[in-house]
């Protein structure tokens, strides 16, 4: 019984072209990138960042939580980094958040491992932006660089 080869080896050859010319991606960040995988359109933002200080020290491990002006479940997340500094990020790192008013809640969780919610060491006094005071105002076109909060372990 005779096979033939030639069948299988252009479906072989054709595979490894394929595998070698549609890697991952996932280190192509590229606007147009983006954009396929948005549906089309990215969100336009303005860049927002600043530190999170408590009891009057920069604080690295505080989450923040920004919700939309009428409560609801978080619409972003970011985490205050060394030396108390956070940004927020919407399509691509420290990007920043679209333009609209804000709340925003916090937790402090020093040292939160991945897929870990952790004790908050504030026991809940920022998590719901309801109660709080934390208000931020993003205008289109006007970035801000020092959105600070000041937050306290003390009563």
């Amino acid at each position: 019984m005779k096979v033939a080869l030639r069948p299988y080896l252009a479906i072989g050859a054709l595979t490894v072209s394929l595998a070698i010319g549609c890697g991952t991606g996932k280190d192509d960040v590229t606007q147009e990138r983006l954009k396929s995988m948005a549906g089309g359109t990215l969100k336009a933002t303005v860049p927002v960042s600043g530190t999170v200080s408590i009891d009057g020290t920069p604080q690295a491990g505080v989450n923040l939580f920004l919700h939309t002006d009428k409560g609801g479940p978080p619409i972003a997340t970011c985490r205050s980094g060394e030396n108390g500094t956070y940004c927020w990020s919407t399509n691509l790192s420290c990007d920043g958040v679209e333009a609209g008013s804000y709340l925003v809640g916090f937790e402090y969780i020093p040292k939160q491992k991945k897929n870990d919610s952790g004790v908050d060491l504030f026991k809940g006094k920022y998590k719901n932006p309801m109660k709080g005071d934390f208000k931020l105002t993003v205008e289109k076109d006007k970035p801000q660089k020092d959105v600070n909060y000041e937050l306290s372990l003390k009563k």
